[in-house]
């Protein structure tokens, strides 16, 4: 069974039929009502006086999964990388490794290394195009 909150204040405003129908799309994809939808944005401004006063951006639920995969695997990679950079540095520390293991490990490296600069290109591609999906504030 749903629970139904009651509100006493009502706000009504004119928008485009763009801006309605964007609202409509956003809040079916989050799964909530019109109403939850715009509170949740009034109070995500609300909150924060800095994100306020530049304006905000509401996150859809598939763009943070998105980010949040990339980040992940661009840790997991970084945390290889280094992990091989490690063994290195321990095998030479302990008279361990020829030159050839030594060599195969920082192409290892630099493998994993690539997929983190990757990773992070990626993610600043995805903030790129957040900023133009902004539904709060802006110009």
């Amino acid at each position: 069974m749903t629970k139904v909150l009651k509100y006493d204040n009502v706000l009504t405003t004119r928008v485009s039929n763009a801006d309605f129908r964007a609202v409509c799309e956003r809040a079916d994809e989050e799964e909530l009502t019109r109403s939850e939808y715009l509170r949740y944005v009034a109070r995500m401004v609300a909150d924060d006086a800095t994100n306020a006063d530049r304006g905000g951006v509401l996150l859809d639920g598939r763009s943070m999964r998105k980010l949040s995969r990339e980040l992940v695997k661009w840790g997991h990679h970084y945390n290889q990388g280094m992990h091989a950079l490690n063994s290195i540095k321990f095998a030479l520390e302990h008279g361990r490794g020829d030159l050839e293991w030594i060599s195969g490990k920082l192409d290892e490296c630099a493998l994993l290394l690539a997929q983190v600069e990757e990773g992070r290109s990626e993610i600043a591609s995805e903030l790129d195009a957040l900023e133009d999906r902004a539904i709060v504030g802006g110009d």
